[in-house]
């Protein structure tokens, strides 16, 4: 068993476990953003969305290029796209299945 990716795994799961980082995560799908990009695209405060975006960028899931006065942010690691994707897969398969049951 490779312990280390177990807590790499554990580590990102974890931080991607809060809506507003999966909402950031989709806005930066298309590319980079800034902060007033980021929270006005997903309906949080500044302020909240910069300490989701310092949490995330502290564990490396962004990067962070600087341009005059604002700070841009982009995915550090593509396979947070992967996650989201089999999260999504298995919520849908979910509903179908409940929605099965519920026509029984």
């Amino acid at each position: 068993m490779d312990h280390s990716f177990i807590e790499d795994a554990a580590e990102m799961l974890k931080v991607m476990g809060h809506p507003v980082r999966i909402k950031i995560a989709q806005c930066l799908e298309p590319g980079e953003k800034n902060v007033g990009e980021i929270s006005q695209a997903i309906g949080a405060a500044q302020a909240a969305t910069s300490g989701h975006l310092k949490a995330m960028r502290m564990r490396g899931l962004l990067d962070a290029r600087r341009e005059g006065a604002c700070v841009y942010y982009s995915i550090a690691r593509p396979e947070v796209y992967k996650i989201i994707h089999c999260i999504r897969e298995g919520a849908q398969r979910a509903a179908g299945a409940q929605r099965a049951v519920k026509a029984i």
